[in-house]
């Protein structure tokens, strides 16, 4: 990577039964959400393809990344969005189901690759709504 990469933060996983932080830096392109495509393109696909679990649980962390990263930037817009609006509604409604899906979580510590794709696929719409909000600078 080079001297220009961004910081993404700090990211907090539960594997294997332990809490495992991890600091994801990506270059300025895909910081900026060049990779949302093959993102999404993977999380639509793991239920039909099942990559190896240990690919599905990257995607999966990825997503919810990538998630949290945009859903701040709509929940400005429904906030400022006149109250009662159909555009605060409509912002409102992706803040909402972006929330509930990362709400679902995996589960245990060994969850089956299906319910990962399964969750994968959810992220992936959820962040296909998000696509229009750009994230808020690290």
């Amino acid at each position: 990577m080079t001297d220009d990469a961004v910081e993404l933060g700090r990211q907090d996983a539960k594997c294997l039964g332990a809490v495992v932080s991890w600091y994801p830096r990506a270059c300025r392109d895909c910081a900026a959400g060049g990779y949302v495509d093959h993102l999404l393109s993977a999380a639509f696909s793991a239920c039909r393809d099942l990559p190896p679990p240990e690919q599905l649980l990257d995607l999966y962390l990825r997503l919810r990344h990538e998630v949290r990263r945009r859903l701040p930037t709509v929940e400005q817009a429904a906030a400022t969005a006149g109250q009662g609006t159909m555009s605060h509604h409509a912002h409102q409604r992706i803040v909402d189901a972006a929330t509930d899906a990362l709400l679902d979580t995996v589960g245990d510590d060994n969850p089956s690759p299906l319910v990962l794709a399964m969750r994968c696929s959810e992220l992936g719409r959820r962040l296909r709504d998000l696509i229009p909000y750009q994230p808020c600078a690290q």
